[in-house]
């Protein structure tokens, strides 16, 4: 299982080719997982950076990116352990809930293009290859 961060759905909501090609390939190979404040920032970005209008985003949520993945819940047990990522590493509280939720969940790897998650040694970053 891999973790999807928002970056990633943002740029295949914006139907950057190359990320839709890796999106299919992925969905073949690897079970999906995400969480709520990931879904919070591809509705917010892509609306306020980019102008998508917020029902495309929210059509492609449901229509897309839901049905081929889990959503894990952030709980005061991922509060508990991003204040512990935060401390050690440095990384901002919304990095630092989803390596909590990862790491809660058994999940080491994200596919994203933060290079912040590379200071956290318990995961791996992996990004389009």
């Amino acid at each position: 299982m891999i973790f999807v961060d928002a970056n990633f759905l943002i740029y295949l909501n914006l139907g950057v080719k190359e990320v839709e090609d890796y999106y299919l390939r992925l969905l073949s190979e690897e079970s999906l997982a995400t969480d709520p404040l990931v879904l919070d920032e591809v509705i917010y970005v892509s609306k306020k950076k980019y102008g998508v209008r917020l029902e495309d985003t929210l059509d492609f949520l449901d229509n897309i990116v839901l049905p081929n993945s889990v959503v894990l819940p952030v709980t005061i047990n991922e509060y508990r352990r991003a204040r512990e990522v935060m401390l050690k590493y440095s990384v901002s509280p919304s990095d630092a809930l989803h390596v909590a939720v990862m790491l809660n969940n058994s999940i080491r790897r994200i596919l994203s293009e933060d290079r912040d998650f590379d200071r956290v040694k318990e995961v791996e970053r992996v990004w389009l290859s």
